[in-house]
């Protein structure tokens, strides 16, 4: 991609929507399964990653984890809480719009450079 429009900022915005999609597909398979029995919940990690590869100059490398996570495991060995879950995608939900509107300011930026400022 051209170097103007592939800059650090947008490739680390970038990541990060990457990141925060998948956590969006893993809650909702999450909240699909919370009355499957021995189902254990995931949650996605990313933020660390992202900011060791931000630092590194690479945000391209940020490799998300997905990771059992470790709550209280109901008698038919479901680990879902439908709460916690909810509140987690409403969190993302917004993370990832408030991203979005930082990648779509930024294009605006780009736009009106490359106009040099013209409408």
């Amino acid at each position: 991609m051209n170097a103007v429009l592939r800059d650090r900022t947008l490739a680390g915005l970038s990541a990060a929507l990457d990141a925060l999609s998948l956590r969006h597909e893993v809650i909702a398979d999450n909240i699909a399964n919370v009355n499957t029995p021995g189902f254990k919940a995931r949650r996605v990690r990313f933020e660390d990653q992202l900011k060791s590869a931000i630092a590194r100059g690479d945000p391209d490398s940020c490799r998300p984890v997905i990771e059992e996570d470790q709550l209280e495991v109901r008698r038919d060995g479901n680990s879902v809480d439908i709460d916690l879950e909810m509140a987690r995608l409403a969190e993302t939900t917004v993370t990832y719009s408030a991203i979005s509107r930082l990648v779509s300011g930024r294009f605006d930026l780009i736009k009106y450079v490359i106009s040099e400022g013209r409408r």
